[in-house]
């Protein structure tokens, strides 16, 4: 089936409403309420300082649902793999296909789990072009020198603008929902997985460097055996270029990354943890610091990275302008001429950009887009079907 069809058909069908329905033979959906321990001082006023307000996200942020797919076989499964999304995403429209030949391939369940006030996550109002334009014409007016402003990412813009530190603080929330999620599945608290599931991942852009953080801190133990697949992900944190129509201005993502690769402390009476889990806290912020790029905590990320040989592959593309197959590989590939993980650069016959790399409505090149589609999604399948290592040196 071409990948334009495939999308289309997955997209009519799918709905986090519905706990459990068929997509055809092959794969199944179940949709699940989750509700995040997690919360932390968003500070609202500040993001409203220039006198509109834009809606807050806390409720859609804390409760919302997700979607599993899996294979239609009537099962418990031994090992499952959480997908991890971009940035600004607010539908799960691109990834619905690569959900389901990841399903269809490894015959493994596939989680799709949302980033902190990301996709559904976050109001419905953030993703409407009359309402957000409004926000649009503001900032074009009254910020200086901007660029790449669009009502499509002026609302993650303003938030990073005005509170950068919210950037830091979703992705711990995300990175204890995390746990908190694989803490159910290992326990049995699900009807489609064994006890004690081994879990993966499959992780995209920004994604990556959730996964690496929780695979170099490894909270609970969880992920010591996990392997992930990065696509046009991986990088350090300084290696990316968030500066994109779809994704923020440059305004925002110069506040964004001047505040991250300058701040080194977590303030943590600004973020409320369960207490059996607070102690978890240091180590995630210590491995999001290995991956910021901060040169004092190269050597943190190098020997952490010893410590998942053959664990993690990469895709980048040629021409993805946010995270470059060249940063992917700077970040990933080769230390003093020693291969740490395969990285691979991959070009397209047709026009693709960071935030579409297969662009599911070029009709001209539709038989192209889906050629590269199997490309990517044989060697992910293939990866997360083989056995890595476990390290049993690993702290």
């Amino acid at each position: 089936m071409l990948l334009n069809d495939l999308s289309k058909k997955l997209i009519d069908r799918f709905s986090l409403e519905n706990p459990h329905y068929s997509f055809d033979e092959n794969v199944a959906c179940h949709t699940y309420d989750f509700q995040s321990d997690i919360s932390f001082d968003s500070d609202q006023e500040k993001i409203n300082s220039d006198g509109i307000n834009l809606e807050s996200g806390e409720v859609e942020n804390q409760r919302f649902r997700y979607a599993i797919f899996a294979p239609t076989l009537n099962k418990k499964f031994s090992e499952a793999i959480i997908m991890l999304h971009g940035l600004n995403e607010r539908n799960w429209g691109k990834y619905l296909p690569w959900a389901y030949q990841l399903v269809a391939q490894t015959q493994k369940p596939v989680i799709l789990f949302p980033i902190a006030y990301h996709m559904n996550r976050s109001p419905s109002t953030w993703k409407c072009p009359r309402m957000m334009y409004q926000f649009f014409l503001f900032r074009k007016e009254t910020v200086p020198a901007i660029e790449n402003s669009t009502f499509v990412n002026v609302a993650l813009s303003m938030r990073m603008n005005n509170c950068p530190e919210l950037f830091s603080m979703s992705g711990i929330q995300t990175y204890f929902d995390i746990v908190k999620l694989t803490s159910a599945i290992k326990s049995g608290q699900f009807e489609i997985f064994e006890n004690d599931c081994h879990i993966d991942f499959f992780a995209y852009s920004i994604g990556a460097l959730l996964t690496e953080t929780l695979l170099i801190s490894n909270p609970l133990q969880f992920f010591s055996g996990s392997k992930a697949f990065f696509f046009c992900g991986g990088s350090t944190f300084d290696k990316i270029n968030g500066n994109s129509r779809s994704i923020m201005d440059n305004r925002a993502f110069a506040h964004l990354r001047h505040h991250l690769l300058h701040h080194t402390a977590v303030k943590e009476k600004e973020i409320r943890i369960p207490q059996q889990h607070d102690h978890l806290l240091n180590d995630g912020w210590k491995a999001f610091l290995a991956m910021s790029g901060i040169k004092k905590f190269d050597n943190d990320r190098e020997n952490a990275f010893q410590h998942l040989k053959n664990r993690i592959k990469a895709i980048g593309l040629k021409d993805d302008f946010v995270i470059s197959g060249n940063a992917i590989r700077e970040t990933l590939g080769k230390l003093n001429n020693r291969t740490r993980f395969d990285v691979d650069i991959m070009d397209f016959p047709f026009k693709y950009s960071h935030e579409t790399p297969f662009p599911v409505n070029d009709s001209k090149n539709n038989e192209s887009v889906t050629e590269s589609f199997n490309r990517v999604f044989d060697q992910a399948s293939l990866f997360l079907t083989s056995i890595a290592p476990i390290d049993t040196n690993f702290q």
